[in-house]
């Protein structure tokens, strides 16, 4: 029996049209990257590589002289974590193929056609892509990657892949991740398509298999660079995107037996035996053809858990969704200041401890700043397609 003290457990089913463990999972996943992006610009060259088992105790054993044993290893804890910050990039590709999918399960297809389910999609992703262009570009202090020229107008229309060497993680190094979005919104009806005629289980291991070939064919035979197994080529990236498409299909059929398998002690177990085969998988090489599906699957799972834990915590139960539901434009805009501030840290050899604090603030200021710009732009843009749809057409 639940005391009158106690918070009250979390609703999984959907809340108005968005799911609260959907945004939540959303909302850890962004303000892990934030964290990940302040962290490599304060601690390059302070840390280890990744801090893991074999490298954590010499990094307590050079630490200890300057601190004690205790805070050398929260300082080593706190900053392994931080390093896998790049790692829920995957997470947000199981939720694109998780979202996609939902929206269309219960018609079977777009009301209006494909055609307009692309304007939709055209609508919801450049307005925002453009207005961090614009941002960057007028802003006084970021975190000055790139010199601003010809290929910037190549990534304001929208091509983040050729050339890839130079393109892919050009100016803003997150935006990579849009052009890995068009790729998989572009081949989404045909896949969608797939997924209605084999069903969810058949169409992930096909998916699965597909990624895996790709990347052997990328990194064995043709011995591309490396950023197109990363995600400039979207074959590369089924995987996770195809997991959340397959979910999504189980969720139609039945949110509740879908929710308990995800949400029980054995989702929770398979998703860490996926994330652990992921990150030990890079080596051999050939493994590694199916590293960032094991990653982004397995940390999908463990993040929907934790998602489904802070619901259960009134105030991030608040505000943790609400970062996930404007998860996008934080994406976007983030990267270059939160590394500015990291940078500045690190000139001024500020401790372990305090680069915490500020982070966490800096990240909070600019979560909130983004959520407030995307807000703005949404309204803009819902303004102007009103007009295009209520004005008089010519006789």
């Amino acid at each position: 029996m639940t005391s009158a003290h106690s918070p009250p457990a979390p609703s999984l089913t959907a809340t108005g049209a968005r799911l609260p463990w959907l945004d939540g999972t959303k909302g850890i996943s962004i303000l892990w990257i934030a964290l990940f992006h302040f962290f490599i610009a304060y601690g390059a060259g302070h840390y280890p590589w990744p801090i893991g088992i074999s490298s954590f105790a010499s990094f307590v054993q050079s630490c200890a002289p300057e601190a004690t044993i205790l805070l050398c290893r929260l300082e080593g804890l706190v900053a392994a974590v931080f390093q896998r910050g790049s790692q829920p990039v995957g997470v947000f590709v199981v939720l694109s193929g998780f979202g996609l999918t939902y929206a269309l399960a219960e018609a079977g297809r777009p009301r209006q056609g494909w055609r307009a389910w692309y304007g939709r999609r055209f609508v919801r992703l450049f307005p925002m892509y453009w207005a961090a262009h614009v941002v960057y570009l007028i802003s006084p202090f970021v975190y000055e990657h790139d010199p601003v020229d010809i290929r910037f107008l190549l990534s304001f229309m929208g091509d983040r892949v050729i050339p890839v060497e130079t393109l892919f993680f050009y100016l803003n190094p997150a935006w990579w991740y849009f052009g890995l979005l068009l790729e998989l919104y572009l081949v989404f009806p045909l896949l969608f398509i797939l997924l209605r005629r084999v069903g969810p289980g058949a169409f992930f291991v096909l998916c699965a298999l597909f990624t895996v070939l790709c990347r052997y064919v990328l990194q064995s035979v043709l011995q591309a660079h490396g950023y197109w197994s990363q995600g400039a080529f979207f074959g590369a990236r089924l995987w996770e995107f195809a997991a959340g498409m397959s979910l999504a299909a189980f969720y139609h059929r039945s949110h509740e037996r879908t929710e308990q398998a995800l949400f029980s002690p054995v989702g929770l177990g398979c998703g860490v035996l996926l994330y652990v085969a992921g990150v030990y998988s890079y080596e051999p090489h050939f493994l590694y053809t199916a590293s960032d599906g094991l990653i982004g699957t397995g940390l999908f799972m463990i993040t929907a858990h934790a998602a489904i834990w802070i619901l259960r915590i009134p105030l991030l139960r608040t505000w943790i969704p609400v970062v996930g539901a404007y998860s996008y434009g934080f994406f976007l805009l983030h990267q270059p200041y939160v590394m500015y501030c990291g940078r500045l840290l690190r000139e001024h050899d500020v401790g372990f401890g305090l680069y915490v604090a500020v982070a966490v603030a800096v990240v909070a200021t600019v979560c909130f700043l983004c959520i407030l710009l995307e807000k703005e732009v949404n309204r803009m843009v819902s303004r102007l397609r009103n007009r295009w749809m209520t004005r008089p057409s010519p006789s």
